[in-house]
């Protein structure tokens, strides 16, 4: 007597394409969810690193402008945008230093000195400055910085960021908190 299998064990044919179909559509749905995900992730770094370069640089303009006695704000050059400021440094010892900031090709740049700062008349200039950020644009018209009437005051005004993220915006105005000397505005050796 011969037995015959009634039921064969395994996928036919059509099954297994049927199969292999769902599963390209579930992998295809896995990768672009993937896919978008790596974006925001880009976008969301870009962001963030944009924001961490606009507070350093925020960062360093306020302490300097906050210590200042003197500050003066030049364009030395086409394409340059220069401030510089007679500052006390914030250590224990109070020791006057001159410092600078220079906006040059999109660049923010600073330094400091024991002595007077000349101002750059080439971008080339500021190549060994400290940079601060990258991508800086004015905001509109306005330009980056402007001293107020009082000579203790300055606006800033700005935009840093890259072309692939959103800007981050820097408006905002810094006011000297040293006493003007009895002697009147002390510019001497930085400017």
């Amino acid at each position: 007597m011969s037995r015959r299998a009634s039921d064969d064990s395994g996928f036919s044919l059509i099954e297994l394409l049927i199969y292999m179909v769902l599963s390209i559509v579930v992998l295809t749905m896995i990768a672009s969810i993937l896919i978008n995900s790596l974006r925001a992730e880009g976008i969301v770094r870009e962001s963030s690193q944009a924001t961490s370069t606009a507070q350093l640089a925020a960062q360093s303009l306020n302490r300097g402008v906050h210590n200042a006695s003197a500050i003066e704000v030049t364009t030395p050059a086409s394409g340059i945008t220069l401030l510089r400021t007679r500052s006390i440094d914030s250590a224990d010892t109070g020791t006057w230093r001159c410092e600078a900031w220079a906006v040059v090709d999109g660049e923010i740049r600073t330094t400091t000195s024991s002595a007077a700062i000349a101002p750059p008349t080439d971008p080339s200039m500021t190549a060994t400055w400290l940079l601060l950020a990258e991508g800086a644009a004015p905001i509109g018209s306005t330009p980056y910085f402007s001293l107020g009437a009082d000579d203790r005051s300055l606006a800033v005004a700005l935009t840093i960021g890259d072309a692939s993220g959103v800007p981050v915006t820097i408006d905002t105005t810094i006011v000297s908190k040293q006493p003007i000397p009895a002697t009147g505005k002390v510019t001497a050796p930085c400017f």
